[in-house]
């Protein structure tokens, strides 16, 4: 099949582009804030990131802090 001259077999053409020169940022999907359930899946999935151990600790933000210091004196240099 040639890029761009058939569709596939029960499925239905694309819209018609607007305009070929219509590039960047774009609406908004959606202004709605979250749900009363999205907060409780947020919430859960905090939970089990921190009961996992998958956020740093302190002493490691702080390492990784020191470490990102050194690397823009080395790069500024």
């Amino acid at each position: 099949m040639v890029v761009g001259s058939r569709t596939p077999i029960g499925l239905p053409p694309p819209p018609p582009s607007q305009s070929s020169k219509n590039h960047g940022i774009t609406q908004p999907i959606s202004l709605a804030g979250p749900t009363d359930v999205d907060i409780q899946r947020n919430a859960e999935l905090e939970k089990l990131l921190v009961d996992s151990g998958l956020y740093e600790s302190k002493e490691e933000a702080a390492k990784r802090e020191e470490v990102l210091g050194c690397i823009s004196l080395v790069i500024i240099a």
